[in-house]
């Protein structure tokens, strides 16, 4: 009997990433344990791709047995770079300016008396991209380069609006081999047109996508494609390859706002949940979820639950043992984006100072939030006590570190941060948020469990676990018990077995 071959479809790989991207370099690796071939198929553009996976193996994040294949690599024609090129921050005839606000070497160049260019490097003295302007300063084309200095993607910019309108796509000699047209006021796809030997025209980027999953589907013996986002749920439903199986595995909450069951599903979600029957599995990762959405819309046979794992970090004796965390101090590991309410967290923590003047907030991650949440710390004259620490490279160290974490989001759909915090040996207090912290945390057992947008109650139980370090290490003695609750055994054999029967 042919083996089934896991394949997990993503929209892209980083080393500095989210929790989704997390989960789903965990599950290939695992599954790579046990399965001769696992992929991974990429769909959108990164601008240094080839090295991003590098990187990934060589620091062993994701396993070498696991294959990647990216749309747009795997249709670049040459591929091999034939040299280095090394840009330089001078122009001949142009006279710049560093930009001091930016934190990458940045600069400006003029030519009699024009804002003509703007340059972008990277720590590292590598070119990053090239803005042109026209005579009256208005953005005409960026340029994007990739590590070898060599032009990747060149981006036609819509005057008025400052966005994209069309991007060409350069293979390694410097030949344009796909052609992409954006609409500026939605940044959606359209037309696309693909050059070469077999040179053709799509009606969009999703016809495109199709076929290449298909042709890449179609070489792989009984495929397995685990769809990770769900704007791509239809795209997959439509395939025409023989003997795949389609699984959705659900990441995030389904509900539009409140987000819970008083509103509407998510219009991302609402074909799925429309089309269970013409799935195979749909995995869930916690039960909560599962039962709202059989309440919703009928019980089903193909509906799995499979929790994210929480690992073994310390001992029970070394964490009991451990002297060195901080009584003081509270952490957050999120991305800094508004579903995480962490202005909720940093208003919350006002009420803490007041009660422990020494205490200390730091929150760890990166997004588009990061000059908001700054200025309000500002604001609130929190800046001796609240830090945004940027990118946390060790996150067992960083939650070992504190007396508890904090978790304020809006929506979850599982919340890796929870189980990481509490394998730790780190408390956790968490607003009651569909999904996640009802099913992970065990109120007053390893965590409290706190009512959505109560911050007096959140200061509350921050400042009880500050101050009483007996009831803290209590909790924190209950928190490893995370390990055996979600085990990395159990996330195997339930992975593996849906794998191998469906």
């Amino acid at each position: 009997m042919k083996r089934n071959t896991p394949i997990i479809l993503v929209n892209s790989l980083n080393k500095v990433s989210g929790g989704l991207t997390k989960a789903v370099m965990k599950r290939a690796n695992t599954l790579a344990e046990e399965f001769k071939q696992v992929y991974i198929f990429t769909l959108i553009y990164q601008q240094n791709q080839a090295h991003i996976l590098k990187d990934l193996y060589k620091n062993n994040i994701l396993s070498e047995k696991v294959t990647v294949f990216n749309l747009l690599e795997d249709l670049k024609p040459n591929q091999k770079p034939q040299k280095k090129y090394k840009h330089g921050i001078k122009e001949k005839g142009f006279i710049e300016f560093k930009d001091e606000n930016q934190k990458l070497p940045s600069y400006r160049y003029y030519k009699d008396g024009l804002y003509k260019m703007y340059k972008r490097f990277d720590g590292h003295g590598n070119l990053m991209f090239i803005d042109y302007m026209d005579d009256a300063r208005h953005r005409v084309k960026r340029e994007e380069f990739n590590k070898y200095g060599l032009l990747a993607r060149r981006r036609h910019m819509d005057m008025q609006l400052n966005k994209p309108r069309l991007d060409q796509y350069y293979d390694n000699k410097g030949d344009c081999y796909l052609t992409i047209w954006v609409n500026p006021e939605t940044t959606k796809s359209s037309r696309v047109v693909s050059f070469g030997k077999n040179a053709k025209e799509y009606n969009s980027l999703d016809e495109l996508k199709s076929e290449w999953l298909e042709r890449k589907l179609n070489k792989i013996s009984n495929p397995i494609l685990m769809i990770e986002k769900r704007p791509l749920d239809q795209l997959v439903a439509n395939l025409n390859v023989k003997s795949l199986r389609r699984v959705p595995v659900i990441h995030n909450n389904h509900f539009k706002k409140p987000f819970d069951n008083s509103a509407e599903v998510r219009n991302e979600y609402q074909y799925l949940c429309n089309h269970l029957d013409e799935f195979d599995k749909v995995v869930f990762l916690t039960q909560e979820q599962k039962d709202d959405v059989q309440n919703q819309f009928g019980e089903r046979q193909n509906l799995e639950v499979i929790p994210h794992p929480a690992e073994q970090q310390l001992s029970q004796k070394k964490i009991m043992g451990r002297k060195s965390y901080n009584p003081y101090l509270a952490v957050s590991l999120t991305r800094y984006v508004k579903q995480k309410r962490l202005d909720e967290a940093i208003e919350a923590f006002q009420h803490v100072v007041r009660e422990i003047p020494e205490a200390e907030y730091h929150i760890y991650g990166f997004g588009k939030e990061e000059q908001n949440l700054q200025d309000l710390i500002e604001r609130l004259q929190l800046q001796e006590n609240v830090k945004l620490k940027g990118f946390a490279e060790d996150a067992m160290e960083t939650y070992q570190s504190a007396a508890c974490s904090i978790l304020t989001s809006d929506f979850e759909g599982f919340g890796m941060s929870l189980t990481e915090s509490l394998s730790a040996g780190t408390p956790v207090v968490a607003f009651d948020a569909k999904y996640g912290p009802r099913d992970i945390v065990r109120d007053r057992v390893d965590g409290f469990i706190i009512e959505k947008r109560n911050k007096t109650a959140l200061a509350n139980s921050v400042i009880q676990l500050m101050k009483e370090p007996t009831f803290r290490n209590e909790l924190a003695k209950n928190a490893t018990q995370v390990t055996q609750r979600f085990s990395i055994t159990n996330y195997k054999k339930e992975w593996i077995n849906l794998i191998n029967i469906i």
